[in-house]
């Protein structure tokens, strides 16, 4: 399934638990996750040569029923779905109000996810453009499990309280830091200070400094659709499964980011300046069909016909589909002139979902699973969108034009949809 996932099917829907308690004890080497479905279990690992090492074994595995295992990976208690507001203590950065006019982007916090609570129930989430996230941190010399504010569609104001390096990654978005400063004036032959503004541009994707009391404005995104606001030492939230990552879904981590939130830092703040990056994220070309490359797979079938087992992937791959106003950070949704016909109607049993999973529903338009996308779904999966592409779907606005091409799982090389 993908390029680096395995989806492993039991005979019998009984022998699932008695899988998960197998790959739970004896892990493979490389094992990230577990997920299960009624009949399947998801397998994902870090890289994609674990996967085919995994293969083999994988379809010699001998299992033993056990009494007491289908209860023995319970769903997480919706007390952890908490809406934690910032800590209060030692603030670094205020969020300030927007001008009238100005639409507010939604505002999350987000590190790289929560692993290894699929067989609870629970998502990674985790930024939509995780490239870009990745990129905003490396930039300020931040880990890469520092937590950094996404803005989605909007703009974005807050006040720096102390001096700090920053750097906004992306979606293509105006930068302003504001400096009010006291001049003198002469009033009835006396001296007085008087507070002017003066406003400085900074580039994106690329460090810059912040001074204390100066306000730093994020405008509405130009091209793309989620920015990233990395700050130097990383955002202190209270972290839920070992994470700082909002999942809006399951409603698990911070609360989305309010007016006149303040936030600490996790960390020293570095004096360290990255180099402006060379090969920024993608973005989507404005009037420009964006395709997204995928691997074919597991449920072809499912849409094929005796005389064109492929029929499925030809349709996916032989028209532009359209992004529609309903996406976001759990799924792209799409839609085209020529539906996905689904030619085998008995119904899918639930089945564990990967992020870029190809979705095809009942009126036959495809989904791509985003960041937010759930554990299990009972739409079959055509392809998965490979993970070198997962950061451009994610940035797409809606309206944008999308074109598939099926290619090979290790070269990424452009192939026939078989």
């Amino acid at each position: 399934m993908g390029q680096r996932a395995l989806l492993i099917e039991v005979t019998a829907a009984k022998d699932g638990p008695s899988l998960m308690t197998h790959l739970s004890e004896q892990p493979f080497t490389g094992q990230l996750d577990l997920i299960p479905g009624e009949k399947t279990v998801l397998v994902d690992f870090r890289r994609r040569r674990d996967a085919q090492a995994a293969l083999k074994p994988a379809k010699r595995l001998k299992l033993r029923r056990r009494s007491g295992t289908a209860s023995s990976h319970p769903t997480i208690p919706r007390s952890y779905a908490a809406g934690l507001r910032p800590q209060e203590r030692e603030a670094v950065v205020q969020v300030l109000p927007l001008l009238a006019e100005e639409i507010p982007g939604v505002v999350l916090v987000q590190d790289p996810g929560r692993f290894g609570f699929g067989a609870q129930g629970v998502g990674r989430a985790g930024p939509a453009d995780f490239s870009a996230a990745r990129q905003a941190n490396r930039l300020i010399g931040n880990d890469d499990s520092a937590a950094v504010f996404e803005i989605c569609s909007g703009a974005f104001r807050l006040r720096l309280c102390q001096t700090s390096i920053l750097a906004v990654t992306g979606a293509e978005v105006p930068l302003e830091i504001t400096t009010q400063e006291a001049a003198p004036v002469s009033r009835g032959g006396t001296e007085v200070a008087q507070l002017t503004e003066r406003t400085r541009s900074v580039p994106g994707r690329a460090p810059f400094w912040v001074f204390p009391g100066e306000v730093l404005h994020i405008g509405p995104p130009q091209r793309g659709v989620y920015s990233y606001l990395g700050i130097s030492g990383g955002l202190e939230v209270p972290a839920v499964l070992g994470s700082a990552s909002t999942d809006t879904g399951a409603e698990i981590g911070p609360a989305p980011v309010q007016v006149e939130d303040r936030f600490g830092l996790a960390g020293a703040a570095s004096r360290f300046v990255g180099i402006a990056s060379v090969a920024p994220t993608p973005l989507p070309v404005p009037g420009e069909a964006t395709v997204l490359r995928y691997v074919p797979g597991p449920r072809v079938e499912c849409f094929g016909t005796r005389r064109a087992g492929a029929a499925g992937l030809a349709r996916l791959e032989g028209q532009p589909w359209e992004v529609m106003a309903g996406s976001g950070r759990s799924a792209l949704m799409l839609e085209g002139d020529d539906p996905i016909r689904r030619t085998q109607p008995e119904p899918l049993p639930a089945e564990p979902l990967l992020r870029g999973a190809i979705c095809v529903t009942e009126s036959g338009q495809p989904s791509v699973a985003l960041a937010e996308h759930p554990v299990t779904s009972t739409e079959p999966v055509l392809g998965v969108v490979v993970r070198e592409d997962l950061s451009l779907a994610a940035q797409l606005p809606a309206g944008a034009e999308v074109r598939f091409q099926a290619v090979d799982p290790e070269t990424l090389g452009a192939v026939r949809a078989r």
